[in-house]
């Protein structure tokens, strides 16, 4: 009698996971592009970069200038967090490692200090954008 209740439960079992709904070919499109895009900031190093450094850079892509403290707001994250990513997006990563040298702190009058893009980081920026548009624009420099 145990064994009839063991092989019922299993029985009841069978089933719970739903089969997910196959995407739609220009949804499946779009995700390759993403990924593809993304995949071009993640071969900047030896080693994959973890996705709140592309989070951070692409926020950086889209609103240049801003102190570091604005970027932690938008995204919601912790200022420390914030200056750890934009840090090792500039000039040093972690334990003084060299940085991937995408941005800047530009010290300034209208603000304290301002993230910019680097020449390499504008090129990079140029390049997800192409990526993203489907275009495929080269490098300058490697």
């Amino acid at each position: 009698m145990a064994s009839d209740d063991k092989g019922a439960g299993i029985d009841r079992r069978e089933g719970w996971i739903q089969e997910a709904e196959a995407i739609s070919p220009s949804d499946r499109r779009v995700v390759e592009i993403l990924l593809s895009a993304l995949t071009l900031l993640s071969d900047l190093r030896d080693r994959p970069i973890p996705l709140p450094f592309a989070v951070v850079f692409l926020s950086v892509v889209l609103n240049e200038g801003r102190p570091a403290g604005n970027y932690a707001r938008d995204l919601n994250m912790s200022r420390y967090a914030i200056y750890k990513y934009i840090r090792s997006l500039g000039d040093r990563g972690r334990h003084n490692a060299l940085g991937l040298g995408l941005v800047t702190i530009k010290r300034g009058y209208r603000v304290k200090t301002a993230v910019v893009l680097t020449d390499k980081g504008r090129e990079v920026a140029a390049q997800v954008i192409g990526k993203l548009r489907g275009i495929t624009p080269k490098l300058k420099s490697a």
